[in-house]
């Protein structure tokens, strides 16, 4: 198994149509939308629009909505520590961002 994931990698870094493609600009506006907070539109977006724009990704974009929904729960909160980078030799663009309550 792991050496088909190698093997696909190679095969995506040099024609990046052989898999679902990386989508850096909706990777930088959903982590904009988490910046600012605005987690009812990335609620209001359904199933198969998602998968259409974060790819095999689409369970950890829910994982980050649920996280920021908690923080959100316990107070106000900015964020801080904003990178990513899309990485095609891991089939996957890399991202964080860390916050911190304001008290």
């Amino acid at each position: 198994r792991q050496q088909r994931v190698i093997n696909a990698a190679r095969r995506f870094t040099e024609d990046p149509h052989s898999l679902h493609p990386l989508n850096p600009v909706w990777d930088n506006r959903f982590m904009s939308l988490l910046e600012q907070g605005r987690l009812a539109e990335l609620d209001a977006i359904g199933n198969d629009e998602l998968s259409a724009m974060a790819g095999k990704s689409t369970h950890e974009i829910k994982s980050w909505v649920a996280a920021f929904a908690a923080l959100s729960a316990f107070g106000r909160w900015r964020s801080e520590g904003r990178y990513y980078r899309p990485i095609p030799e891991w089939i996957a663009g890399f991202g964080s961002l860390s916050a911190t309550t304001e008290i």
